[in-house]
């Protein structure tokens, strides 16, 4: 007797709710972790120079050390003399990537979020070499070898105070010297200035960089007095 054959068991559909269930959840878990990520991310940075007159900051997560948007001074005739820029020695306390500004009570704000696009030391250098340079149309041969006779100029600087106050002010105290070689000039002077500070960041940053400027223009014309001959070169007033 023949077997009959066996009805085969239907399976029943397959909800179309649930399909869609499954990449709907993989969305919303991967949209979740994304905003895990970003709150867990550090924020970037954003670079500012000393060496652009107006302060002018960098693009985000990037420095604009070369970058200016004032018109630069032509240089001097070439002088006949050279200068010896040597590193500027800065307090332990600014001397960090970090910019630091002073709030009310003594407290400083060390802000993680604004830094300066090389090391505050490196940037007060390389403006009053630059601006210097500029000036007496002189070359700076710090680090370099150079030709025996060459008079030479060489500047130090020792910053004792650079307080940066945003919407107020910036002051900047220090100490510089020049020495002719060869030669028995020395001369040692002192500088304080204030400078107001309109803004946030960007306008603190302009307001220290007038500083270095007045600072490296009574060092300028120290040299130039000395270079010419004609009158010893005294500290400005």
């Amino acid at each position: 007797m023949t077997r009959p054959p066996e009805m085969t068991r239907s399976q029943p559909p397959r909800s179309t709710s649930a399909a869609r269930a499954t990449p709907l959840a993989a969305l919303a878990a991967a949209a979740t972790l994304a905003l895990v990520l970003a709150g867990c991310a550090s924020p970037q940075s954003t670079f500012y120079t000393l060496t652009d007159a107006t302060g002018t900051t960098g693009t985000t997560g990037a420095a604009n050390a070369g970058a200016t948007t004032g018109a630069i001074a032509p240089a001097a005739p070439a002088a006949p003399y050279a200068l010896e820029v040597s590193p500027v020695a800065v307090p332990e306390q600014v001397d960090r990537p970090q910019i630091v500004v002073t709030r009310g009570g003594g407290r400083v704000d060390i802000l993680e979020e604004s830094r300066w696009s090389a090391p505050l030391k490196t940037e007060l250098t390389s403006t009053i070499s630059r601006d210097l340079t500029q000036r007496l149309g002189a070359m700076d041969v710090y680090g370099l070898p150079r030709a025996d006779g060459l008079t030479v100029y060489r500047v130090s600087t020792s910053v004792q105070r650079f307080e940066s106050v945003p919407g107020e002010q910036a002051a900047l105290t220090a100490v510089w010297s020049v020495r002719k070689v060869p030669g028995d000039m020395v001369l040692t002077c002192r500088f304080a200035g204030t400078e107001l500070a309109s803004g946030g960041i960007a306008g603190v940053v302009s307001a220290q960089r007038k500083l270095v400027d007045r600072l490296a223009d009574g060092i300028g014309n120290a040299i130039a007095t000395s270079a010419q001959g004609t009158a010893t070169p005294r500290c400005p007033n």
